[in-house]
């Protein structure tokens, strides 16, 4: 057992029943069925649900929060059919990793090697050039929504990565086209009246923002229409305005002898406002209340560049109305393979975000932290952001079930967000480790996996309602705690093959091997643009390059890097590729690592947690669980997050992704 797994183990009977949620959902619609039907009901049918939940760690989320938390996880892992666990891509982070779930293939084959990598055609791009992973354009492989709109059947992928345009299936070398007619095959489908593909992380109308009277002063309202609207015995209303993107927003700040309401509007217009009441920070049980339920209405905002809502959280209002607190959530543009698709899911959900408000942790606007001695009040305010986001994610799944799809796919990032943030002060390891305030701690996080839970027990109600459909719940990566930083280039450049001035910036010209990411070492190739080492010399470079790794000391004397992989020998891993590495490697405990080429070998960092570990790592392995129609509590053995899109094809009864090399889990994990 790792030593955080022992702060806060809890062992609880394992069952094999749905959480009350699902129960409900399967009595209602048992109640809602003839009991003696003349004739033999058709066998629905097959649909399925796939989704991922980012940081998925079985062991982490059994061992590490209360069972009275996480019901629907522990429900899953005892009641379904689940491997043993689920190997990732290496590197094990978000971008490969949910690629890897999507085309059946690890990034050696799909393109996404890392969240940041080098673009592709290689001859054309030098190593210090970056793309996002996320983007659709760097995708060489056919993802599984594509393949079932090709099949022919209706499909739903709700906030997937690289979505939601044709993959990019990009050259190795200029001049090169060998995917072009997956590219066609890919637009034909994404054209289909039954394809609906969403993806909200690509852009960014407009970041979101914690207001204060320091923001947004406050002062008497004038030319303002409809105040009629507002109750009787108002105070003389104040306003106050800022901007949300290019446009301006204006808020009524008012009450009846006390100020205790803000009412924002695209105008100086009563009529056309939303309204937030004044109030503290909710931690009453999430069971039996809506979510996020001291938010506003959402108003809706024409920006530049697309359609927007926003709602309003209102924590303080002084009664005299010269102080005030309040949240609005970041402005994503919902992009979508058809504008018909972007413009009903706006519709129906109003105001989607991908992510909870941990900016506002990192920048103190909800107030001090418990790390930096606040009282917890901070972490609440985020909680209610994630709330939010939950409950938005949860209208998204609603409309995309309403669409009647055989197949959806789903993704909720909300553990990876919490864990990052808190994770790593619960590990006794690390230096200064604060039992009472890890304790804290965990009280917020498990608050934070609540809500994890409460996304999968809707999903499992979606199911539990719909006959013939099943469930498959994986995700991406572990975490792992931190409290070192180590650079990689710091460790080349000592060793002669990295040139770099007293900024940091990397010098091409006299550069033999670096990383572009921190996650593998690469060699600068004269394959690539600004290259520099010839085919003969590869061999002596990487070898280098390996020595400069293995020989680095942390200020304790021990090495820093305990294992290494050469990306020509371990392809099983699906490491390397046009767009990865060459040599990756493994840290001592604590270590996670920055490319950045300046400042010293290794220090000391703020407690942390992350991943972009070994996927061979434990603490990477992630979960894949099927339930549902046809499925009963077993356990097989170990899978790979490739074999996810081939298993859930054959459930379908449609031909994998083209271009997976993973395997249908499906016998076993439906043997008697």
């Amino acid at each position: 057992m790792s030593s955080i797994s022992r702060i806060v183990r809890v062992a609880s009977p394992r069952t094999h029943r749905f959480a009350p949620l699902v129960a409900a959902a399967a009595l209602l619609a048992s109640a809602c069925a003839p009991t003696q039907p003349s004739t033999p009901a058709p066998a629905p049918a097959r649909r399925a649900i796939l989704v991922s939940f980012d940081a998925l760690n079985e062991r982490r989320v059994l061992e590490t929060l209360p069972a009275e938390a996480v019901p629907n996880f522990r429900a899953l892992f005892a009641g379904g059919a689940c491997t043993e666990y689920a190997r990732p891509a290496f590197p094990s982070v978000t971008a490969p990793a949910h690629a890897s779930l999507w085309t059946g293939a690890y990034g050696d084959v799909n393109g996404i090697a890392a969240n940041a990598q080098p673009p592709l055609p290689q001859d054309a791009h030098s190593l210090t050039e970056r793309i996002s992973g996320f983007e659709y354009a760097a995708l060489r492989a056919e993802p599984l929504w594509v393949t079932a709109a090709a099949a022919g059947l209706s499909v739903v992928a709700h906030h997937t990565t690289q979505a939601p345009g044709v993959p990019g299936y990009p050259p190795v070398r200029t001049g090169q086209d060998a995917l072009a007619g997956s590219r066609t095959r890919a637009a034909s489908a994404l054209a289909r009246p039954a394809a609906h593909v969403l993806n909200g992380y690509n852009r960014e109308l407009a970041r979101g923002r914690v207001m204060t009277q320091d923001s947004a002063r406050p002062r008497p309202a004038a030319g303002w229409r409809g105040l009629e609207r507002l109750p009787a015995g108002t105070r003389p209303p104040l306003e106050i305005a800022w901007t949300v993107g290019r446009d301006s927003v204006y808020g009524l700040l008012y009450g009846a002898g006390t100020y205790t309401h803000l009412l924002v509007a695209p105008a100086r217009d009563a009529a056309r406002g939303v309204v937030a009441a004044a109030a503290a920070v909710d931690r009453a049980p999430l069971d039996g209340r809506p979510l996020a339920r001291h938010f506003s209405e959402p108003m809706e905002l024409q920006l530049e560049g697309g359609r927007a809502w926003i709602s309003v959280r209102l924590w303080e209002l002084a009664p005299d109305g010269t102080r005030f607190r309040f949240y609005y959530p970041e402005v994503p543009l919902v992009e979508a393979n058809r504008p018909e698709v972007a413009a009903a899911y706006h519709t129906a959900v109003r105001g989607w975000i991908g992510n909870a408000a941990g900016w506002g942790l990192d920048r103190e606007a909800f107030g001090p932290t418990l790390g930096e001695g606040g009282d917890g009040e901070a972490e609440w305010r985020y909680l209610e952001t994630a709330e939010f986001l939950t409950r938005q994610f949860i209208r998204g799944a609603e409309w995309g079930w309403m669409q009647e799809p055989a197949l959806m796919l789903d993704y909720f990032p909300l553990g990876d967000e919490v864990d990052h943030r808190w994770y790593g002060y619960l590990d006794p390891d690390r230096p200064g480790y604060d039992a009472v305030l890890a304790a804290r701690i965990q009280e917020v996080r498990t608050r934070g996996w609540q809500l994890v839970d409460h996304r999968l027990g809707h999903l499992r109600a979606l199911v539990a309602r719909s006959p013939g459909t099943a469930l498959f719940v994986g995700g991406d990566h572990g975490m792992r705690a931190t409290w070192r930083v180590f650079r990689p280039n710091v460790a080349l450049a000592r060793a002669g093959l990295l040139g770099a001035d007293d900024a940091g910036r990397i010098d091409l010209s006299r550069t033999q091997a670096l990383t572009p990411n921190g996650y593998w070492i690469s060699l600068n190739r004269t394959a690539r643009k600004d290259g520099i080492v010839p085919p003969e010399r590869e061999a002596e470079v990487l070898a280098a390059a390996e020595r400069a790794l293995l020989d680095a000391r942390g200020e304790d004397g021990a090495p820093i890097v305990t294992r290494t992989w050469r990306a020509a020998e371990h392809d099983s891993l699906g490491i390397g590729g046009p767009a990865g590495g060459d040599l990756y490697y493994e840290l001592a405990p604590g270590y996670t690592w920055t490319a950045s080429a300046a400042g010293p070998l290794t220090q000391s960092a703020p407690p942390s947690a992350g991943h972009g570990f070994p996927s061979v790592s434990v603490d990477m392995r992630t979960a894949l669980c099927a339930e549902g129609a046809g499925f009963r509590p077993l356990r097989t053995g170990p899978a790979r997050t490739i074999d996810a899109a081939p298993t859930v094809s054959a459930w379908l009864g449609i031909a994998p992704p083209p271009h997976a090399v993973g395997r249908s889990l499906l016998p076993e994990l439906m043997r008697n």
